[in-house]
């Protein structure tokens, strides 16, 4: 639930206390946010326990103020909040736009789903454990877990460290279940049953690739290793302790005007449940995460009482994936334990070290920073886009702060958007790098052109298409390529592990620096795949084991479709993700191993027979064939429940209406799967009058017998 990449570079002037910015700085700062203040003058107070002096920050909440109201006046952004803390106390929060359709605003206690922050809490939680000799971070899993098990005989090695630090070598994030319309306390569930039948992606502590499923484990650990369930010892050993009032686990509906909707057609959508809480499903306020905050910059401790030990910050704040075997970019995001970045540039180009983790899920974006050594931290959270509540607005209101209180001396200005000069390349260069590329999103095809440029395009439904920097790619004196239209977005290649990387560089955050990370592996063709795997390109298969209330229906995650890439033999695709069908008629296997990013949230994709047919499964999901729905005519017709308790699938005509009886709950479906009516009673619908037919999902206890009548 993460979309950042950075890379890391040196750290310098740390802990100086420099001389206040000018005021004109403070417009600059203020003008690149798109906003327009009057600077007031800058009014320094007593000095912190490091010695620097703290000011009011009235120049930096100004601008901060006036960057969410300018941001608010956007449609997309329903809503905003934010928090500023200096050491120990929350100098600023403020909530920001709108939590209904007749416009009432937010207050500083109005919660939002803040996404992959909540991983900060499964981390705070093992090492309370661990705080309390109670877990060891080196110790495998299944000496705590002790019914955890995997295909991959590899995962007795896999230790609560890994889980912490992305190391793990799960492929990702189970999908089924993960968003539902009421509370689904099964997802944990489904994650054990899957990992069952699972297989790493990589060897245990390999590489760093962000994963969802090792913070769901954490909920495992600590609900064996505390007796309680892992939602009530956060809530008794952080929210409690910490005096964070206002957050929560969707565990049931919130009270209507206690947490900000996001908006569809000026109408607030209904409650959102994510269902892993170890992962990203908590809500909170700014200033309940500040308080997190002021806990990690006083060592663990906040107002007396003491939540972890030193180390245990000191750990967590630690670099955990610089020195792991398959790095092929060094300076880039630095995993430490729940943190995405320990070394994150937006503050370390200026000398100052900072931790930060960001979250992103369904319509919610945050980003959290703390910078530990000069005593400060952001936190926002927006019910819109990631522009409004991500790593720009986060770096710019704490650097506008580090200025203000004189720890640095200016905020830094954007790079230059000159492109470097042109070299020639070399045959070797351009062979170097010229080829096919995929990550867990797309396959990619870089071409050397006749004047040794090279265009960069991507395979989308079935044909390439140029990416939005497709201008031609021309070498440039550092040995990267990028077009002259975008010249802050280059690439160049590189090797790990007897791997190649396509590597991807652009200016991030607030643009005064330049982040790198591995953007795809090479794929090279190889053998055709076995008339099997070829039979099955192209055919669709249908979900049948979501639970009735996913968000999967109405989300376009009913439909499982096979595709294949001409020009490289040997793979199938699920969606966009590339799998390597040559092993075995059955298993089309992950294939990649790509650090950071874009290596996340893999599959494999398993062919099994079901009275017959075959079926496809997705981890745990299972499809059944488009192909041999039965078709139901006019009149009435009874279909049963079978004991795996499996939705059942009928095709319709287009045309006409349906009634159901009997069944737990019933959805319609156009000819393109597209959702166009549900119940969870006995009712009738009229079909969709388009398209050659109409499809109907029914839900049922096992053994029930469901009558629809067709006319």
């Amino acid at each position: 639930m993460n979309n950042d990449r950075y890379k890391r570079s040196a750290i310098f002037r740390n802990g100086l206390c420099l001389q206040s910015p000018a005021r004109r700085e403070l417009l600059r700062l203020a003008g690149a946010a798109g906003i327009g203040i009057v600077a007031p003058n800058l009014l320094l107070g007593c000095s912190d326990s490091t010695g620097v002096s703290s000011p009011t920050f009235e120049a930096t909440i100004a601008a901060a103020r006036n960057a969410m109201l300018a941001a608010t006046a956007d449609p997309a952004l329903p809503s905003i909040s934010a928090a500023l803390v200096d050491g120990e106390r929350v100098i600023w929060a403020e909530a920001f736009g709108k939590t209904d359709a007749a416009g009432s605003a937010p207050t500083t206690d109005t919660m939002f789903a803040i996404g992959s922050v909540s991983k900060m809490f499964a981390t705070i939680a093992t090492m309370i454990l661990v705080d309390r000799q109670l877990v060891d971070l080196d110790a495998p899993l299944v000496s705590y877990v002790k019914d955890f098990r995997m295909a991959s005989p590899e995962y007795a090695q896999i230790t609560v460290r890994m889980l912490l630090s992305h190391s793990s070598g799960f492929p990702g994030t189970e999908a089924r279940d993960f968003a539902t319309m009421v509370p689904f306390p099964g997802y944990l569930d489904n994650l054990r049953q899957a990992m069952v039948n699972l297989r790493l992606k990589h060897a245990p502590g390999e590489m760093a690739v962000y994963c969802n499923d090792g913070f769901t484990m954490i909920e495992a650990l600590v609900a064996a290793m505390s007796g309680k369930s892992f939602t009530q010892f956060v809530q008794e050993e952080i929210f409690t302790p910490l005096a964070m009032t206002h957050s929560r686990y969707p565990l049931a509906a919130f009270a209507p005007g206690s947490y900000a909707p996001g908006f569809t057609d000026n109408a607030p959508d209904p409650m959102m449940y994510v269902n892993l809480p170890g992962a990203g499903s908590l809500w909170s306020t700014p200033s309940d995460i500040g308080r997190v905050a002021m806990m990690l910059i006083n060592g663990g401790q906040i107002g007396g009482g003491r939540i972890l030990s030193q180390h245990a910050i000191a750990e967590m704040g630690r670099d955990h994936s610089g020195g792991l075997a398959l790095n092929p970019v060094t300076q880039t995001i630095r995993f430490g334990l729940g943190w995405d970045d320990v070394a994150y540039n937006g503050l370390a180009e200026t000398g100052i070290t900072a931790w930060k983790k960001s979250g992103a899920v369904g319509a919610y974006h945050s980003v959290f920073i703390v910078a530990p050594t000069a005593r400060l931290a952001f936190f926002v959270v927006a019910a819109g886009p990631e522009k409004y509540a991500g790593a720009e607005i986060a770096e710019r209101i704490l650097l506008q702060a580090l200025a203000e209180r004189g720890s640095i001396a200016s905020v830094p200005a954007p790079l230059p958007t000159r492109p470097l000069p042109e070299a020639s390349p070399t045959d070797a260069q351009l062979a170097a790098i010229a080829g096919y590329y995929a990550n867990y999103k797309s396959v990619m095809r870089v071409v050397a052109q006749p004047d040794r440029t090279l265009t960069l395009s991507q395979f989308v439904n079935g044909a390439w298409k140029d990416t939005d920097d497709a201008a031609r790619l021309k070498m440039r004196s550092d040995g990267t390529f990028s077009s002259d239209a975008k010249p802050l977005m280059a690439y160049r290649a590189a090797e790990s592990g007897g791997l190649r990387y396509l590597v991807q560089r652009e200016a991030y955050g607030a643009g005064h620096y330049l982040i790198e990370w591995p953007y795809g592996q090479r794929i090279e063709p190889k053998a055709a795949v076995s008339a099997a795997w070829a039979a099955r390109v192209g055919k669709r298969w249908l979900a049948v084991n979501e639970d009735v209330q996913s968000s999967s229906w109405s989300g376009g995650g009913v439909v499982f479709e096979l595709a294949a890439v001409p020009e490289l033999p040997g793979y199938v695709l699920n969606g966009p993700q590339i799998t390597d069908a040559t092993g075995s008629d059955t298993l089309a296997a992950m294939c990649l191993k790509i650090p950071v990013l874009d290596g996340r949230d893999l599959n494999d994709i398993v062919i099994e027979k079901h009275n017959a047919e075959e079926w496809v499964r997705i981890s745990s999901t299972w499809c059944r064939p488009v192909a041999t729905v039965p078709a139901l005519g006019a009149g009435t017709s009874t279909i049963v429940i079978g004991s795996e308790t499996y939705a059942e699938w009928r095709k319709l005509p287009a045309s006409g209406t349906v009634s159901v009886t009997g069944a737990t709950a019933w959805k319609l479906f156009d000819s393109d799967f597209a959702l166009k009516a549900s119940s969870d009673a006995n009712g009738s619908a009229p079909l969709p009058g388009t398209g050659d037919a109409a499809y109907l999902l029914l839900f049922g206890a096992a053994g029930a017998a469901i009558s629809v009548s067709m006319a």
